[in-house]
Protein backbone atom coordinates (compact mmCIF):
# COMPACT_ATOMS: atom_id res chain seq x y z
CA UNK A 1 0.00 0.00 0.00
CA UNK A 2 0.99 2.90 -0.93
CA UNK A 3 1.29 5.77 1.71
CA UNK A 4 1.38 9.56 1.67
CA UNK A 5 4.84 9.08 3.61
CA UNK A 6 6.32 7.01 0.97
CA UNK A 7 5.74 9.87 -1.96
CA UNK A 8 7.89 12.31 -2.97
CA UNK A 9 7.24 15.83 -1.47
CA UNK A 10 5.62 17.01 -4.40
CA UNK A 11 3.75 14.33 -4.59
CA UNK A 12 2.86 14.85 -1.16
CA UNK A 13 1.88 17.93 -1.84
CA UNK A 14 -0.73 17.52 -4.79
CA UNK A 15 -2.05 14.68 -2.35
CA UNK A 16 -3.40 17.17 0.19
CA UNK A 17 -4.52 19.51 -2.49
CA UNK A 18 -6.36 16.75 -3.95
CA UNK A 19 -7.91 15.95 -0.45
CA UNK A 20 -8.34 19.95 0.25
CA UNK A 21 -10.13 20.52 -2.75
CA UNK A 22 -13.80 19.59 -1.80
CA UNK A 23 -13.25 20.94 1.80
CA UNK A 24 -12.67 24.03 0.17
CA UNK A 25 -15.80 23.77 -2.11
CA UNK A 26 -18.17 23.23 0.85
CA UNK A 27 -16.49 25.64 2.88
CA UNK A 28 -17.42 27.92 0.06
CA UNK A 29 -20.91 27.21 0.03
CA UNK A 30 -21.48 27.02 4.07
CA UNK A 31 -20.20 31.18 3.70
CA UNK A 32 -22.33 31.77 0.96
CA UNK A 33 -25.06 30.19 2.44
CA UNK A 34 -24.24 31.90 6.14
CA UNK A 35 -23.69 35.71 3.82
CA UNK A 36 -27.45 34.48 2.45
CA UNK A 37 -28.58 34.07 6.54
CA UNK A 38 -26.99 36.93 7.59
CA UNK A 39 -24.83 34.94 10.10
CA UNK A 40 -21.78 35.59 11.39
CA UNK A 41 -19.07 33.99 9.06
CA UNK A 42 -15.70 34.64 10.68
CA UNK A 43 -15.29 31.29 11.44
CA UNK A 44 -15.93 29.59 8.57
CA UNK A 45 -13.38 31.79 6.53
CA UNK A 46 -10.60 30.95 9.24
CA UNK A 47 -11.82 27.96 8.77
CA UNK A 48 -11.14 27.94 4.77
CA UNK A 49 -7.89 30.00 5.29
CA UNK A 50 -6.49 27.13 7.00
CA UNK A 51 -7.38 25.10 4.46
CA UNK A 52 -5.31 27.33 1.81
CA UNK A 53 -2.73 27.47 4.49
CA UNK A 54 -2.52 23.83 4.62
CA UNK A 55 0.39 23.10 2.13
CA UNK A 56 2.81 26.36 3.71
CA UNK A 57 1.40 25.78 7.23
CA UNK A 58 3.12 21.98 6.83
CA UNK A 59 5.47 22.30 3.91
CA UNK A 60 8.03 20.81 5.97
CA UNK A 61 6.13 17.87 7.20
CA UNK A 62 3.26 17.01 4.84
CA UNK A 63 2.98 13.95 5.81
CA UNK A 64 1.50 14.36 9.37
CA UNK A 65 -1.05 17.26 7.92
CA UNK A 66 -3.51 17.87 10.69
CA UNK A 67 -6.45 18.96 9.04
CA UNK A 68 -8.49 22.18 10.32
CA UNK A 69 -11.96 21.49 12.31
CA UNK A 70 -15.11 23.00 10.20
CA UNK A 71 -16.77 25.58 12.89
Amino acid sequence: MITLENLHPECQAREIRKQRAPLLAQADIAINKAVDKGENVTDLRAYRQALRDITTTFADDLANVVWPVKP
